[in-house]
């Protein structure tokens, strides 16, 4: 399996590649975010990244949708986020892909990134997904096209009710062993030993819910994905170069 770990203080020196953010919310969708999608674009413009994938918490989550009343209002809600950064994306040429980070809210509350779907799948083939098992879930997005990453799974929330728990035989993709989210750098190290156990691929992610936060977690590759599917195949084959931006006591 074939990756490699940088650590950085500025993402320019780890050298020419193709940096990617898969873990970012936007104020329109996520309750927690703090800065509209537009000023989110520019930023990881700005830095020079290839695209990110906007991640908001779906409806089973910390999300402005669950307030809506049929499923199809509440997928309205819920793509706002995406849609405004799309646009601002394709004004500057910055690459925006849809994503969902999934709060296992029937079970442990566990989170997962959603990844390589399209937004007209949640009015159909994903329809009251919010209500299904993790497992066929997961069957379902791969069924899509899509992967499944295990976002943060040793963060300790009040929502997550065993912090760690492993799922033997759950057919996920990945693993996010580093997400600058994370209040304590133990949890991104205990992440990268289940990656281990597991034989899976890492990611990382900065799970930015304001600017301030862009930039911190990240992949990047040597090739350039040509679309979203194949960003996904680098990942799902262990191509993805995990960037971790460490705090730095001062």
């Amino acid at each position: 399996m074939y990756q490699l770990l940088f650590f950085t203080k500025d993402f320019r020196k780890v050298g020419f590649m193709y940096f990617y953010e898969l873990h970012l919310h936007t104020a329109e969708t996520s309750r927690c975010a703090r800065s509209p999608a537009q000023d989110m674009v520019k930023e990881y413009a700005d830095r020079g990244f290839s695209g990110i994938v906007v991640t908001d918490h779906f409806i089973n989550g910390n999300s402005y949708a669950g307030e809506k009343n049929t499923w199809e209002e509440k997928m309205d809600a819920y793509l706002l986020g995406y849609q405004a950064a799309k646009k601002a994306g394709d004004a500057i040429g910055l690459d925006v892909f849809f994503g969902i980070e999934y709060t296992h809210m029937g079970g442990n509350g566990e989170d997962y990134l959603l990844l390589g779907l399209k937004p007209e799948h949640l009015y159909a083939e994903l329809k009251d997904c919010d209500k299904w098992s993790i497992e066929y879930l997961c069957d379902v997005v791969h069924n899509l096209g899509g992967i499944v990453i295990r976002a943060h799974p040793y963060r300790v929330a009040g929502y997550i009710a065993r912090p760690g728990i492993e799922r033997p035989g759950l057919q996920i993709d990945a693993v996010e062993v580093f997400n600058a989210g994370n209040r304590e750098d133990a949890f991104n190290l205990q992440a990268m030993e289940m990656a281990m156990r597991e034989h899976k691929p890492w990611t990382a992610g900065s799970d930015t819910h304001h600017v301030s936060t862009v930039a911190t977690a990240y992949v990047g590759f040597e090739h350039k994905p040509k679309d979203y599917a194949e960003l996904c195949e680098f990942i799902r084959n262990g191509k993805a170069f995990t960037v971790y931006r460490p705090k730095i006591e001062t």
